[in-house]
């Protein structure tokens, strides 16, 4: 346990701090680490914060308060389908290293007797509470949880999910349930290892609207996400929404379940972040908006001006925020658009 809460749980916990937060979407693509230490010439030499071979102390020199783990949502499972096809725990279809948009989980028997996806190993959950235990007061860590809707369309592929919504709304509701009942098993287990702030990542938009109708949605997710953050605000724990592409029409329904806040807000997907800012205030937490696009095509002071306002307009409207970007930080972004990013919001006093 922290014995001093963190800026970053302060903000999503909705309370007045002194300087907004900055969070990590995960660890980035190795050639922008690499180009990030030459850009600004760090020396890396803790060695203390390294979990799956990866650094995690450069993330904390980077000037980043906290930073999603990925690497804990499920144990080894899958088979392989043919040659070139194979089937991961969830029942997805790859063919090399690709999706191929089509799943397995297309009857109640294949469900009912699936043995693929299984828990992270005791020792790879050790592993996490040793890290949880070096990181704490230099870095939050943010453990990945996996979506209900992501993994249903997924497990079934996009077109028989598509039909399903229309001729058999029930079956996909006994897979909703099926990951339901894995994601409440993974979290008290998670929790028993010390972590204690979670990220739900579920993809439910594309450019300018949602996947599937809103009412749809709720008719699948709500009630099973309701008992899910309950099981984490119970212990008094912090779950984070994720979702990229548009998601405006659903933040509404991020409150009525009780979100702490919800990360991406992708501006080129149509989301207008001070538009949410006027109509939701303080009622949730805002993470992100910081496009990949701008900080991997734009200057360093067109950053820094968007950094300001948006900090501006959020404190302008009462509103909780943490700054960072989009989506994963990878080797197209350039290491003074993230080093502007990172400097502004440190240097920006409330």
């Amino acid at each position: 346990m922290h014995s001093q809460k963190s800026n970053f749980l302060k903000a999503i916990s909705k309370e007045p701090l002194a300087q907004v937060p900055i969070y990590c979407t995960g660890y980035p693509e190795l050639e922008f680490i690499e180009n990030y230490i030459k850009y600004l010439n760090l020396r890396v030499n803790d060695k203390n914060l390294v979990l799956n071979e990866k650094n995690y102390s450069i993330i904390e020199q980077m000037g980043f308060d906290a930073i999603s783990l990925w690497d804990f949502r499920r144990g080894k499972g899958g088979y392989i389908l043919d040659d070139q096809r194979k089937v991961d725990g969830w029942g997805r279809v790859y063919k090399g290293e690709w999706y191929m948009w089509e799943g397995v989980f297309k009857d109640m028997t294949i469900i009912q007797n699936w043995k693929h996806l299984n828990l992270p190993s005791e020792k790879k959950l050790n592993l996490l509470k040793d890290f949880l235990d070096k990181a704490n007061g230099k870095l939050e860590c943010v453990i990945s949880l996996p979506g209900l809707f992501e993994k249903t369309w997924q497990s079934m592929g996009f077109i028989y999910f598509a039909k399903c919504l229309k001729k058999n709304i029930k079956f996909i509701e006994s897979i909703v349930l099926f990951f339901s009942n894995y994601v409440k098993k993974l979290i008290k287990v998670l929790q028993n290892f010390k972590a204690s702030t979670f990220l739900i990542a579920d993809d439910i938009g594309y450019k300018n609207r949602v996947f599937i109708p809103k009412e749809v949605w709720c008719r699948l997710f709500f009630n099973q996400y309701k008992k899910i953050i309950n099981s984490i605000h119970k212990k008094k724990h912090k779950v984070i929404i994720h979702s990229d592409g548009y998601i405006s029409n659903m933040v509404e329904v991020f409150i009525d379940l009780g979100f702490d806040a919800i990360q991406s807000l992708e501006s080129n997907a149509g989301v207008d972040i001070f538009s949410l800012f006027k109509k939701y205030q303080n009622q949730i937490c805002f993470i992100g908006n910081l496009d990949i696009s701008l900080l991997s095509f734009g200057t360093p002071l067109e950053v820094k001006n968007y950094v300001k306002n948006l900090i501006i307009m959020a404190k302008k409207n009462n509103c909780s925020l943490v700054v960072s970007p989009t989506q994963q930080i990878n080797s197209k972004c350039k290491p003074k658009n993230i080093n502007a990013m990172i400097k502004t919001t440190k240097s920006f006093i409330l």
